[in-house]
């Protein structure tokens, strides 16, 4: 490719880097379930306050989850997929599909 051609996007690369890492995979896993909290997805999850909290912004900033203020005394938030992130439910079950069959050797 000349260094004057345009780099052409690719969907697949592109929505790669949306997650950016496999800890915003799981959070959108879990939140599939309905809205949680932050205790709660901490527990689901298996990450850190810190790690939790960060992915948590980033999925917020891309769109596809949305912070809900539940209550002010005491603060509480949950956590909501958008309907972009709810989108995604069928590359999920196409993943998970694709999981069972290549990486637990299941056929569910």
């Amino acid at each position: 490719m000349k260094a004057t051609e345009k780099k052409q996007l690719c969907p697949v690369v592109e929505s790669i880097k949306v997650f950016g890492n496999e800890r915003k995979m799981i959070v959108i896993y879990y939140l599939f379930e309905g809205g949680k909290g932050f205790n709660e997805l901490e527990k689901l999850t298996g990450l850190n306050s810190k790690s939790l909290s960060i992915t948590l912004k980033e999925l917020e900033k891309a769109g596809l989850i949305k912070r809900i203020v539940v209550s002010d005394r005491p603060f509480r938030v949950k956590y909501e997929l958008t309907e972009k992130g709810l989108e995604l439910k069928n590359v999920y079950k196409e993943l998970r599909k694709w999981g069972s069959k290549y990486v637990l050797n299941r056929r569910d």
